[in-house]
């Protein structure tokens, strides 16, 4: 029986992709473009990195020695992009505006491209220039300076390609160190611009680019426009069942109209590649495909591998479907697809691609990669080859060559994925993931189009006093890196046990001192500065660090919760050390938490040179971190109960407006901080239910990225208050009063974090918690 169109569409994965949201800004006098103004600081940066960077390939291209450019060139272009993008996230989050994210990424890589033309373009100048020295002229340089001027002009598909490619991988590197986490902490969204547009291969090609390029990403028979449009009708045509609506094969006749608004572009910097991408994307698509917004099966390319069977040794593989004829479906269908393409007489080209793709970087051939695919497909013969290889610059013997290629072919050709329907799984894959970057490298470029980088000092001076122009960290603001201090954050622990621990020890004639250093004290001091704090006091029983909030324009604020981060790491530095403490047979040590915000800086004074923090919150932590042993002797709490906070009830049944605490390797966090931590980070209500009551349990989840860009999953439980009769916790009426515990249960965390990836990424900053916006109190 064959299966549904429902059923394969169920099993078909579908990404989540952020939808650009450009519109939303305010046009220049031209009507379509968004005037943009990026701080000097970031311009220059970019442009110095930019112009070693091509410069550096320029010299390899033309066979000169290469001194790589400094280091410091590095870390300035990765220094001010961190700052500016962290300012930027900080302005989307306070005004509620993810698409000024999106307007800064699309404007940084609209520079980056821009400046390698630019780059380019002034090196043609500066060879141009030379020629025409007479000096040049009669010193016989002329002759060389024209020579690399033709190499330059031939090869300026592959020189940019090289120079860009090598730019958007270190981009892309501190995208996945850095900036992706932050945002993800602060938005809750890693890509408001989706890094299929940022890290696209078609952006760096130009569209198409240079062949030698182009085959180091998609089968190199789609580098020709017209197979490509064949292919489109084969493929498409395969799968017409379960394609979505606004999916169609576009008319024969292309219409006149250009798909871009406003005036010719041959002029401006960065034409080519947004009219040859335009050539290539009116081929393959409808306007109502490009139009569409929305992400579908199609944007995942193995949706199309795993419908044909897969490409692995064994074929076919149902992959997440199990109905009965599925396996019939596929064998169908790929038999289907090949027919097709052999009927359009381009399956010899598919199977030269792949065998391209094998053999070719084992040759060490160069610049031969279309010379040889013509040969694998049969295009030429191989005394032409043999021929053609003689007269270019390749220093490989002709004969010799061809024994190794027909040799690896050979050996490609046993491969099990090798065989006629592995490689129409493969292809279809790859035709699909050539569409879906050729669609999104439309929109980022349609994005970049509409994008006016203002960068001309007169120019600034004409639109700074619009409402219009965006202006991206002003260096005024920018220059402030981390500013004054304006919150801080005590974190308080209660050490209980160590006294009876060291007593033991000493008994036993061992060394406590370095017990605790090695299990508790070190791992703490690590631990605090990867979270960005620093110790305020270390004592016997009690430990008092803090962390610090500077308001900065392009600080990233997350003193709260880089707190309760560095607090859950001394619970596990806790766990670690009991478990070596059972293992030689020394009683537990217990922790108590507490964790404290104050909205302003902390008061020193000093002893002899050593700084003494004078806060108001180090009392409240310290109440916090706290254990009432009467409490605690009185009332049996779960064994998965690390914290509770209670009222007494005296006389006539009235509960008291004091609280206390129970305590026992817990961690607490008071109001002003919970408040403030729905500031710094975006924060989903996850609702569980409790496994021994089944009463629901409120949680609050986010990630939060250390100094490092590490993320950690942060989990809040909220509670209300309890109230304590004798020997019993009552569950008390409702009257307001809540306290909130970070989450250490490893079983917890697991079950959260599994429901907090699943949540909808969908580009839009978080819904408000339980109605009150984010930031403002609970």
């Amino acid at each position: 029986m064959r299966p549904s169109t429902e059923t394969v569409l169920d099993g078909f994965d579908r990404p989540k992709l952020a939808r650009l949201r450009l519109d939303r800004f305010q046009r220049s006098a031209d009507n379509y473009h968004v005037d943009v103004v990026l701080a000097p600081a970031l311009l220059k940066a970019t442009s110095t990195y930019v112009k070693a960077l091509v410069r550096e390939h320029v010299m390899r291209l033309w066979r000169q020695p290469v001194s790589s450019f400094s280091d410091s060139i590095v870390q300035a272009f990765q220094r001010v992009i961190v700052e500016h993008h962290n300012a930027v996230v900080k302005r989307a989050r306070s005004d509620n505006r993810l698409e000024r994210v999106q307007l800064f990424e699309l404007a940084l890589l609209k520079l980056l491209l821009q400046q390698v033309d630019v780059e380019l373009s002034i090196l043609r100048t500066e060879l141009e220039d030379a020629r025409s020295t007479p000096a040049r002229r009669l010193s016989g340089q002329s002759l060389q300076l024209h020579q690399q001027a033709v190499v330059l002009a031939r090869q300026s598909w592959h020189v940019r390609y090289a120079a860009t490619r090598q730019l958007i991988r270190e981009l892309m590197r501190i995208e996945h160190v850095s900036l992706r986490k932050v945002r993800k902490s602060v938005l809750g969204l890693s890509w408001p611009v989706p890094e299929l547009m940022l890290a696209n291969p078609l952006l760096q090609l130009e569209g198409g680019g240079d062949p030698r390029d182009f085959f180091l990403h998609y089968p190199l028979l789609l580098h020709d426009p017209d197979v490509a449009v064949r292919m489109n009708r084969c493929v498409l045509g395969a799968f017409a069942e379960w394609l979505p609506v606004v999916i169609e094969v576009p008319s024969a006749t292309l219409p006149a109209e250009s798909l871009l608004p406003g005036v010719s572009r041959q002029d401006q910097t960065g034409a080519r590649s947004l009219l040859e991408t335009e050539r290539r994307v009116r081929q393959l698509f409808v306007a109502g495909e490009l139009n569409e917004c929305s992400s579908n099966w199609t944007d995942a390319p193995d949706n199309a591998r795993a419908l044909l069977g897969g490409d692995g040794d064994t074929w076919p593989v149902t992959h997440a479907w199990q109905q009965a004829g599925l396996e019939r479906l596929q064998r169908d269908l790929n038999a289907s697809l090949r027919r097709s393409i052999a009927n359009a007489g381009l399956l010899d080209r598919v199977k030269a691609s792949y065998e391209l793709a094998a053999i070719y970087p084992g040759l060490g051939m160069t610049d031969g990669e279309v010379l040889l695919f013509d040969y694998l497909r049969g295009e030429i013969s191989s005394a032409e080859f043999k021929r053609r290889l003689a007269a270019s610059d390749d220093n490989s013997d002709p004969v010799q060559l061809l024994r190794r290629i027909e040799r690896a072919r050979k050996e490609y050709r046993r491969r099990p994925d090798a065989a006629q329907p592995q490689t129409i799984a493969r292809f279809a894959a790859d035709f699909m993931r050539y569409r879906r970057d050729l669609k999104f490298a439309w929109r980022a470029l349609v994005g970049m189009d509409s994008i006016h980088l203002v960068t001309d000092e007169k120019a600034i001076a004409q639109v700074s006093d619009s409402d219009a122009v965006q202006v991206f960290c002003r260096d005024d603001v920018a220059a402030a890196v981390r500013g004054g201090i304006v919150g801080h954050v005590i974190i308080k622990v209660d050490v209980r046990g160590a006294s009876q621990i060291v007593a033991q020890m000493q008994r036993r004639a061992m060394n406590p001192a370095s017990h605790f250093s090695r299990y508790l004290y070190d791992p703490i001091t690590r631990a605090v500065e990867h979270f960005g704090g620093q110790k305020v006091v270390v004592e016997a029983d009690s430990i008092i660090l803090s962390t610090l909030e500077h308001g900065g324009e392009s600080t990233v604020r997350m003193a709260v919760a880089r707190a309760c981060c560095l607090a859950m790491k001394i619970i596990e530095f806790s766990g670690n050390m009991n478990a070596e403490n059972q293992r030689i047979g020394l009683p537990d040590i217990e922790l108590g938490v507490g964790i404290s915000y104050a909205d302003d800086a902390p008061t020193y004074l000093f002893d002899h040179g050593r700084k003494v923090a004078v806060s108001p919150a180090i009392n409240q932590a310290r109440r916090l971190s706290s254990c009432h042993v009467l409490l605690r002797e009185t009332c049996t709490m779960p064994a998965d109960q690390n914290l509770c906070v209670a009222a007494p009830v005296h006389g006539e049944g009235e509960a008291t407006d004091t609280l206390v605490r129970y305590n026992v390797n817990g961690i607490e966090i008071d109001a002003a901080a919970f408040v403030q931590l729905h500031a710094e980070l975006s924060l989903q209500r996850v609702t569980v239910r409790e496994r021994k009551s089944g009463r629901p349990d409120v949680l609050y989840a986010g990630m939060c990225a250390d100094t490092r860009g590490e993320g950690h999953l942060l989990v809040i439980r909220e509670r209300p208050v309890k109230l304590w009769m004798g020997r019993q916790l009552l569950e008390s009426h409702d009257d307001g009063r809540r306290y909130y515990e970070v989450v250490t249960e490893s079983r917890l965390l697991e079950k959260v974090a599994k429901r907090y990836s699943a949540a909808d990424d969908s580009g839009t900053l978080p819904r408000r918690i339980r109605g009150h916006s984010l930031g403002a109190a609970p």
